[in-house]
């Protein structure tokens, strides 16, 4: 599928494959937030875009454009061809803030973009919007926008700070799903599965509340590896045998790569 970055500006944003790692889950004991492996995979489901300059930003709670205000570190004024308060500014008022990305980004017919913020992060006192874009055929660019959450407060970006994070999802999806309820089958092999890792898991239970401060610490660490018993991080089922067989623990999107210049004769 074709995911082309269109330069409209002659010093375009910084994209890379997303990052896999996160301050708060680096802070978890033992890193214990890296072993769901759902949480690591959407953290790299995509690519980011990173801040070009440093500002800080405070909104005073009304509803106008000049009711944010935004301050950038130096005394350069421009980026690129671009000037700094065209890129990062108010643009509809209502305490939201707008990234002017300077590209334009299409998808293949049939794929539209998902935008948002960098995936499992946050930053106190704005909250970052999502959109879903049908890059197949806009002819345009797009900004990203955030939303403050609380008045009188100052809120930093830093250069080379992730702010904005997308990747293609198929258009109209959605719409063609057949969500329903329904009970497990009786002697299936789901259920069967499902009961399996759920008697597993509350063995662990039984045995802490048996033993209780009998349990050396040796058992209490071995107790609480125990707890996470890897079954979808191996793609296996609770009984051993083979789960997912595309399943993946790593997601590694390609860098961008820059076209040749047509104008440029080779020697």
């Amino acid at each position: 599928m074709d995911l082309i970055c269109h330069l409209v500006d002659s010093n375009p944003v910084d994209i890379r494959p997303a990052r896999r790692r996160r301050h708060w889950m680096d802070q978890t004991p033992d890193a214990y937030a890296y072993r769901c492996l759902p949480l690591s995979i959407a953290n790299t489901h995509g690519w980011e875009i990173f801040c070009p300059v440093a500002f800080e930003a405070e909104w005073n709670g009304g509803d106008g454009k000049d009711d944010i205000r935004v301050v950038f570190d130096g005394d350069d004024r421009a980026f690129g061809n671009r000037k700094l308060e065209s890129m990062v500014a108010s643009h509809f008022g209502c305490g939201i803030l707008s990234f002017d990305l300077g590209l334009m980004i299409t998808t293949s017919p049939g794929y539209d973009l998902w935008v948002t913020g960098p995936v499992n992060e946050f930053k106190d006192g704005i909250q970052a919007l999502s959109a879903v874009i049908e890059t197949s055929w806009m002819p345009f660019t797009f900004a990203m926008s955030w939303k403050f959450t609380r008045p009188n407060l100052k809120i930093r970006f830093e250069k080379d700070e992730p702010f904005c994070f997308f990747f293609p999802i198929e258009h109209g999806l959605v719409e063609r799903c057949d969500p329903a309820f329904k009970p497990f089958d009786e002697g299936s092999d789901l259920e069967r599965q499902y009961h399996s890792g759920r008697t597993q898991r509350a063995f662990l239970d039984i045995v802490k509340k048996m033993k209780g401060d009998e349990l050396s610490p040796e058992a209490r660490r071995d107790l609480e590896r125990m707890k996470f018993q890897g079954w979808y991080r191996r793609g296996e089922m609770p009984d051993g045998t083979v789960g997912g067989r595309d399943h993946k623990t790593v997601v590694q999107p390609k860098s961008f790569e820059r076209a040749p210049d047509k104008n440029t004769q080779p020697e």
